[in-house]
């Protein structure tokens, strides 16, 4: 299970989906959880996601 703490010490640069998740869970093939806690944590303001690079960072 990816916690949100998890993900923002990971975001220390900007990052793809795939390098977070196998920075976070390398075991795991699904990004379904990932890109779901993801948008929760972009709506809530913690992150935001670059449409141009499709990379996510701290806000």
């Amino acid at each position: 299970m990816i916690k949100e703490e998890d993900v923002l010490a990971a975001l220390d640069k900007p990052r793809a989906v795939y390098s977070l998740l196998a920075r976070l869970d390398p075991s795991n093939k699904s990004t379904d959880a990932l890109h779901e806690l993801l948008m929760g944590m972009r709506a809530a303001g913690k992150v935001k996601f670059d449409i141009h690079n499709g990379k996510s960072r701290k806000t």
